[in-house]
C-alpha cells in the first residue's frame, strides 16, 4: 500500500482532531470535578477580545460570576466569630452557648448547602435585601430582612470561607447536616 504525502497529512490532522476532541471533551469531565482537598479546581479562564466584551454588554459570552472556592472549616470559624449561630441554627452543630449578639430567630441553614448556589449566600450576607423571602421569621414589620449587612465588616476572604461553610451543609433534607464539623 503506497502513502501519498497529502494522504498522510489529511490522516495526521485527523488524529490531532481526535486527540483535540478527546481531551476538550475529559477538560469538561474534569471541570466537575474535585481536588483531593474537596474543592471544585478553578474554572478556565474566558479569553476574549475587547470588541467582543462589547458585543455582548461588556461580559464574555456565556459569562457567569463565580464566587472562588472558600475553605469550610476557616468558614465555621467566621460563623462562630461573627456570631451567625445567634440568629441561626445548624442541627448537629456544637456553637457556644452564649454571644454578645441577642439571639434571634432566623431562618435555619441546616441542609441549605444543597438548596442554594454559593453566589446567592454571597449576596444573601453582603445585599440581603436583594432578595426578600416572605414571612414572620425572614421580614421585619418595615418589609425588608431581617437579617444585617456584612458588607462593611467582613472580608472577601471571610465571605469565601464562610459560604463554603454554608454550602457544606448538606443534607438529605433541611433539618439533618451532613458530617457536622465540632468546635475545636
Amino acid at each position: 500500500m503506497s502513502y501519498s504525502p497529502g494522504r498522510v497529512v489529511f490522516a495526521a490532522g485527523a488524529l490531532i482532531g481526535s486527540i483535540s476532541a478527546i481531551a476538550v471533551a475529559a477538560q469538561a469531565q474534569m471541570s466537575h470535578m474535585t481536588h483531593a482537598d474537596g474543592q471544585a479546581p478553578a474554572p478556565q479562564p474566558i479569553r476574549a477580545t475587547m470588541s467582543e466584551l462589547h458585543a455582548h454588554g461588556g461580559v464574555p459570552k456565556g459569562w457567569k460570576f463565580l464566587l472562588p472556592s472558600g475553605d469550610a472549616v476557616e468558614g465555621r470559624k467566621v460563623f462562630v466569630a461573627m456570631e451567625c449561630f445567634a440568629c441561626h441554627d445548624v442541627k448537629g452543630e456544637s456553637f457556644p452557648q452564649s454571644s454578645k449578639i441577642p439571639r434571634a430567630n432566623g431562618p435555619a441553614l441546616t441542609g441549605m448547602g444543597a438548596h442554594h448556589p454559593a453566589e446567592y449566600f454571597a449576596e444573601s450576607i453582603i445585599n440581603p435585601n436583594r432578595v426578600i423571602v416572605q414571612g414572620p421569621e425572614y421580614t421585619g414589620t418595615d418589609g425588608l430582612s431581617k437579617m444585617p449587612s456584612y458588607a462593611d465588616s467582613m472580608t472577601l476572604k471571610q465571605l469565601v470561607d464562610v459560604v463554603a461553610y454554608l454550602k457544606s451543609l448538606k443534607g438529605g433534607e433541611m433539618g439533618e447536616k451532613a458530617g457536622a464539623m465540632k468546635m475545636k
